[in-house]
């Protein structure tokens, strides 16, 4: 079990660095730190199913990760960054104080499922409580044809 968590922490701990480490283009560290979120949530659903052992420890990581994340996503739309190749519809630079608000209620939504992780059950509570942040904005502004 020990070497499972451990394990388990250093895969966040590199996906998270994989992230960070991303510099130059917003369009390519925004979709590198989407992609860091899916790979938390995967982690996340995996052990509310059953799928994967609970364990606190990775869970904690994995959502202090996604509140991380959250906090870093603002700042990767900046204006003009919407020619190449991107899912991001021009809603979101014609509402930004939305989208960004979207964002810090992730990061807060990610911190409190944190704090509040203690069994299989109330993982399955938290993922459902991020995942609707999720979903609502990629509803909002992501084009669905990607």
């Amino acid at each position: 079990m020990r070497k499972t968590v451990i394990a388990s922490l250093g895969v966040l701990i590199a996906s998270a660095l994989g992230v960070i480490a991303q510099s130059g283009d917003p369009i390519t560290q925004r979709q590198n730190l989407m992609k860091n979120n899916q790979e938390q949530i995967r982690a996340l659903t995996g052990m509310a199913r059953g799928q994967a052992p609970f364990n606190a420890a990775t869970a904690q990581a994995a959502f202090q990760q996604l509140e991380q994340n959250a906090q870093q996503t603002p700042p990767l739309f900046p204006a003009g960054s919407t020619q190449g190749k991107t899912a991001a519809l021009p809603a979101i630079w014609e509402r930004k104080a939305d989208f960004d608000a979207r964002a810090v209620k992730l990061q807060q939504d990610a911190r409190a499922a944190r704090a509040a992780i203690t069994d299989q059950a109330s993982l399955q509570a938290a993922i459902q409580r991020v995942g609707q942040n999720c979903g609502g904005c990629h509803e909002t502004y992501r084009r669905k044809d990607t």
